[in-house]
């Protein structure tokens, strides 16, 4: 209430509070991350590669030959250009991916339309166990976000100029890079903007931005690793179980979702919803991207890590209701389910602390065979738990590694492999039996009863293990012994002899194929091929 004749509260002195609001947000989401930072054991996979690149062993898994273990090839190089000056990599990889996250936290408020609109989308990043889960971890998620939030901004800026063209087509092109797949979540807008770009020279720049990233790395994975994907794709893509099984399991990936952290998959339905009945091109194509990657998850069998294929579809949610032009009423309606939804139990982030963990252990992943992840290892790997004399991996990984190396073991075989292997350091190689880091086991047909998504594990061949201790091929089978002698040509030989680059042709042709496909082969590859 104003006294008569004083002047009416300005727009300004309205929005202060909250301007303070978001700000205060802003503030919780970095407490909640420190408070659950924590580094996966796949990230290991990433920080050994880099390990052994920073000693000058070249980008690769076992020191030996160049086979690509990672699916982030940017993640990994900005890995690289940090701990070469750091020296140290868990530390490191968390205070890079807290830094990222902020970043991306502070360009949602800068696409709000409005402050209230601002705090909605940050409180939402706060409370989703989705996204703080995977801000941190050690992998890629937090440049993916990062990327996906500068590439709205650009995308949806009103310059119409070549250079928003080139800028948006250059932050796919990087995002593609970082992880092939988050392509499917800026394709739609790309594309549009691309059909209704001002003139040729922008679309030009948008089609240049776009295909100087990708094509410069392809270029270097053919030439350097042989092969234009990544030797994980071969191991997680390439397993003969059906379509249909696939789906479903997709599905249970979503299912378990709402279970876990109802707020995540709520709020990209609700911008589904939203950004389709929007008046904006821009707002439906984002959510025909988040419509197209959520099929894509569906397809694939989702992962066993629960929520880390949905932190995109998540933020680019975010993006599309605080650029929404709505009341103030039902904005407050959105920010009260906001927190009804995130607090409600058992995993709140903001409740998440050093205690993290413990008696989950004991129940595993269930018959879904997706595990709380972050819960799952935070004993081991969490911020909260680290002691001034033992900063990093704790636990039987970290320790079995590390006896690997005092033994001066030449050869391991193990199922979980990256903390293992990066404790084990290159002297020791280490055979993945899921294939993710071995060339050959990433091919042949996994074990497929009780089959668990991300980890099709593989019988190891007769002769496999001899083979690589004495550096002569050893296989019992002979078709596989052909097969190997091709692989071993092209991680092995100088990169750009002769004899390699054949073989390089040959396999990427499809040409030996038919070597795994003989019933020898799959039987010394498969014991169980039910």
């Amino acid at each position: 209430m104003t006294t008569a004749g004083a002047p009416a509260p300005s727009k300004e002195t309205l929005l202060e509070p909250w301007r303070v609001a978001v700000v205060f947000a802003l503030a919780l989401f970095l407490v909640v991350l420190v408070r659950t930072a924590w580094v996966s054991d796949d990230a290991y996979l990433t920080f050994r590669t880099v390990d052994n690149f920073n000693h000058g062993l070249g980008l690769r898994w076992n020191a030996i030959e160049r086979v690509q273990a990672y699916t982030h090839p940017l993640w990994m190089l900005c890995l690289a250009a940090v701990t070469r000056f750091s020296g140290e990599f868990y530390l490191t990889s968390l205070g890079l991916a807290v830094a990222l996250s902020l970043i991306t936290a502070w360009l949602v408020v800068r696409l709000a339309v409005t402050p209230s609109a601002a705090l909605m989308g940050v409180s939402v990043l706060v409370l989703s166990h989705a996204f703080v889960d995977y801000s941190t971890s050690g992998l890629e998620n937090p440049l993916t976000h990062a990327l996906l939030a500068s590439f709205f901004v650009v995308a949806l800026g009103r310059d119409e100029t070549r250079w928003q063209y080139g800028g948006a087509g250059l932050l796919a092109g990087l995002l593609a890079v970082n992880r092939l797949d988050t392509i499917l979540l800026v394709a739609p807008i790309l594309l549009v903007m691309i059909w209704t770009a001002p003139g040729g020279r922008a679309r030009l720049a948008a089609a240049i931005g776009l295909a100087l990233p990708i094509a410069a790395w392809e270029c270097f994975s053919l030439v350097y690793y042989g092969f234009l994907f990544p030797n994980t794709a071969y191991a997680k893509l390439k397993t003969g179980i059906e379509a249909g099984a696939l789906a479903r399991q997709g599905m249970v990936y979503l299912v378990d979702s709402v279970g876990r952290d109802p707020l995540t998959l709520m709020v990209v339905v609700a911008a589904l919803g939203v950004g389709w009945w929007s008046r904006s091109w821009r707002e439906r194509a984002i959510s025909i991207g988040i419509l197209l990657y959520l099929g894509y998850i569906v397809r694939i069998g989702g992962d066993f890590m629960s929520g880390r294929f949905l932190s995109g579809p998540l933020l680019c949610a975010v993006i599309v209701l605080v650029r929404i032009d709505t009341s103030e009423a039902s904005r407050l309606f959105a920010f009260g389910t906001t927190l009804v939804l995130g607090l409600m139990p058992p995993n709140q982030t903001i409740a998440s602390g050093a205690e993290a963990g413990g008696q989950f252990l004991s129940t595993g992943s269930g018959p879904t065979g997706i595990v709380d992840e972050r819960r799952f290892y935070y004993p081991f790997t969490g911020l909260l738990r680290m002691r001034r004399d033992a900063i990093g991996p704790t636990g039987f990984w970290a320790d079995d590694g590390r006896q690997a190396a005092l033994n001066r073991e030449r050869v391991i075989v193990r199922g979980a492999v990256g903390v293992i292997g990066f404790y084990a350091g290159p002297s020791v190689y280490v055979v993945d039996e899921t294939g993710l880091g071995d060339p050959l086991l990433a091919r042949l047909p996994p074990v497929v009863r009780d089959w668990r998504i991300g980890h099709f594990f593989r019988r190891v061949p007769d002769g496999y293990v001899e083979s690589l201790e004495s550096g002569q091929n050893r296989l019992k089978d002979a078709n596989l012994a052909t097969y190997y002698d091709l692989l071993t040509r092209i991680t092995r030989d100088p990169i750009w002899s002769r004899r390699r680059w054949r073989a390089i042709w040959k396999m990427n042709r499809g040409e030996a194929e038919g070597l795994l496909a003989s019933p020898s082969a799959v039987a010394a590859g498969r014991s169980d091929a039910s």
